[in-house]
């Protein structure tokens, strides 16, 4: 409680410093003038800062600006192009948390939450206070607040308007606490059109400390001529941090509309951008990866075969029937899954036969494996594959693999059919 206290007070700090900006961002004020402007002195507020944000003013305001937007507007395109929805929610760096969306049931839209139990309360954040509400389900909503508690809570209550609510601050400090300061992981209900859920599952696809245009996410959807739409759907995000509609702004560059405040979206994209340390790239192993795939391959199996370089480049020379996934970091490789690429005979069917998935047990961490794959599943998918095999190597990862939607056969294999994408119910 006293460390969320700390960073709500530093939040408050900064909030005002970064309206300070605002107002007098043509005048390019030192640090000397924007510290003093909240009362701090200079050395007190990069100290403040720098235990809030991880990295200098200096740095900090760069984050904030325009120029930085501009910059990685291309970089999140790219992100974005890369990575098929599936209906699988990605994972967020910083806190290498995994969310899944779990639609209403058509009843309990038409119903208005009737008969549902919601739990929710008031609490402190790192960014402000907030209202947070939950079901046995997943959170079903959370809303930062300012000057307009009770307009946040009339916009909860609209939502969820036949529902049996609960009044519960210590839990609700408590769920908040668990997601801000220990990462714990939990599913979202969320209620919402089809393209609404379309435009948040999108939204998860995101790391922290990119950014993105309403047009880029149109265009993800498959619908380019639907920027109001896509821009309403981010609008109506009841779901705010965890579903990450902060990270969406103008091509312009400029910082535009956010639910729950500006200043806030501002902080909330510079505090994530200062919070890369080593990203894991998922891509597909070209030639000049062979070096690094040999030395990876070695230490995780040192006593096997001595001519793998020259089976690793055969199987690079074949892209139309072998492929290896990699995770890197910086030019590390800390995973793999092999793939091989057949017709079936019985099926007439294109089927990946994904052979293992391998990580480093020194650095990789706790959602690699799920992200491997998640990526080997949407590049499979964009090769044309119709079903997924993968080796079922050990009952310890089961879990794993079901949850990804792979079925367990009777020869050990677990299979994913391809055919028909994951939607919400509406």
């Amino acid at each position: 409680m006293r460390e969320m206290e700390a960073l709500h007070t530093n939040y408050q700090l900064i909030e005002k410093a970064i309206k300070y900006i605002d107002a007098h961002f043509k005048e390019q004020p030192s640090i000397d003038v924007i510290a003093s402007s909240i009362g701090m002195s200079k050395y007190h507020f990069i100290r403040v800062f720098k235990e809030y944000v991880g990295v200098t003013p200096k740095q900090f305001l760069h984050s904030v600006t325009l120029n930085y937007a501009k910059e990685h507007i291309k970089e999140s395109k790219s992100i974005l192009d890369s990575t098929l929805d599936i209906g699988l929610s990605s994972v967020s760096r910083l806190h290498e948390l995994f969310v899944n969306l779990i639609g209403v049931t058509p009843k309990e839209w038409r119903e208005k939450g009737k008969d549902v139990i919601i739990t929710y309360g008031f609490g402190i954040t790192p960014f402000g206070e907030a209202l947070i509400a939950y079901t046995d389900k997943g959170i079903c909503y959370l809303g930062f607040i300012d000057q307009n508690k009770e307009a946040i809570f009339t916009r909860f209550k609209e939502l969820w308007e036949n529902a049996n609510l609960v009044h519960d601050d210590l839990k609700a400090q408590t769920y908040l606490e668990n997601i801000f300061i220990n990462n714990q992981k939990y599913n979202l209900l969320v209620k919402g059109t089809n393209l609404q859920i379309n435009v948040w599952k999108a939204l998860l696809n995101l790391p922290n400390g990119a950014v993105t245009t309403y047009q880029d996410i149109a265009n993800f959807i498959d619908q380019p001529n639907a920027v109001r739409a896509v821009a309403s759907a981010i609008g109506k995000n009841h779901i705010g941090y965890l579903i990450p509609c902060h990270r969406v702004i103008a091509k312009s560059g400029a910082m535009s509309g956010y639910s729950w405040g500006i200043e806030r979206k501002k902080i909330l994209i510079a505090y994530e951008s200062a919070y890369k340390p080593n990203p894991t790239d998922f891509r597909i192993a070209t030639i000049e990866d062979i070096p690094n795939i040999c030395q990876f391959l070695h230490a995780t199996f040192p006593k096997t075969a001595h001519n793998r370089a020259k089976i690793v480049s055969e199987m690079l020379q074949n892209a139309n029937t072998h492929a290896i996934f990699l995770a890197v970091q910086e030019t590390n490789i800390i995973g793999m899954v092999p793939v091989v690429y057949h017709v079936s005979l019985a099926s007439g069917e294109t089927v990946a036969m994904l052979e293992d998935v391998i990580v480093d047990e020194v650095t990789s961490y706790p959602s690699l494996e799920k992200e491997l794959l998640t990526f080997a599943i949407a590049s499979c998918t964009k090769m044309g594959c119709q079903e997924l095999r993968l080796w079922a190597k050990e009952a310890s990862v089961y879990g794993l693999y079901e949850e990804l939607g792979f079925e367990k056969s009777q020869n050990e294999w677990f299979k994913l059919s391809l055919h028909v994408k994951v939607t919400s119910p509406f």
